[in-house]
């Protein structure tokens, strides 16, 4: 999933949009809805909705260039400035803005809510054509003092359940490390294999992350799952499929 945005499209209008997030909802991902709405939002990322609502829906992550390419008449409002939004009836008509006022965002609110509660906040991406789902944690770094924790390839069911499991152990004194493996994440008698994130890959996937942190220092570790027959990806029985649908983000 990348969301550091680089572009080779010629006439690439949205000069200022480099190292930004792109949500979008699953409607525009996968059923193809035309984008209607968008919002540039106080902190430089964009939204590009359906006009079904005014929620990124299930925060579907979107490459920028991408939504350019799908639509080239985005770059109509490629000159949006920070804490506006934009909409058109449909395609092609022109786009009526105007300017929002700073304002809490609910899903923030929900996120320190939970840190504070239970001591971490978990986002699920949904999987797109080209890349697989993931979940990850914000706020483990504040509440323990131990590294946040990402996992891709599960739904977003198994995968926040594989977080919780694996942050319960961390409370309860759980010594674990780059190499650990830990059991009782999932179902079956599985064990899973901690591993480590670059900062690279942490702002590829983790992209809350730099909302909570700031400029601070963190961690993050990846829960590495193996498949059904007990194959870990970098093993050469491992398949293409399965290496590619949960790829390691140590690199």
């Amino acid at each position: 999933m990348t969301t550091t945005h680089t572009h080779s499209f010629p006439n690439w209008p949205f000069s200022d949009a480099v190292d930004v997030l792109t949500y979008s909802t699953s409607k525009v991902v996968h059923q193809r809805f035309p984008i209607l709405q968008v919002a540039h939002d106080w902190d430089g990322n964009w939204q590009f909705l359906d006009a079904t609502t005014e929620e990124p829906g299930d925060g579907v992550l979107l490459c920028l260039g991408c939504v350019y390419e799908r639509d080239s008449t985005l770059a109509e409002i490629s000159d949006l400035p920070r804490g506006w939004g934009a909409f058109r009836p449909h395609v092609g008509a022109q786009w009526e803005r105007w300017e929002k006022p700073p304002e809490a965002d609910p899903r923030e609110e929900k996120a320190l809510s939970d840190i504070a509660a239970y001591g971490l906040h978990i986002i699920n991406v949904s999987a797109t054509e080209e890349s697989p789902p993931f979940s990850y944690s914000l706020g483990i770094e504040q509440s323990l003092g131990m590294p946040e924790l990402i996992v891709v390839g599960l739904r977003a069911e198994v995968g926040q359940a594989a977080i919780n499991a694996c942050y319960e152990q961390m409370q309860a004194g759980t010594v674990m490390a780059p190499g650990t493996r830990v059991a009782d994440l999932l179902g079956g008698g599985f064990e899973c294999l901690i591993g480590e994130v670059s900062d690279a890959r942490r702002k590829e996937y983790m992209g809350w992350t730099s909302w909570l942190y700031k400029e601070a220092d963190f961690r993050a570790w990846q829960i590495i799952f193996p498949s059904t027959t007990g194959v870990f990806p970098w093993e050469p029985q491992a398949s293409d499929w399965f290496r590619d649908w949960q790829p390691l983000l140590a690199d």
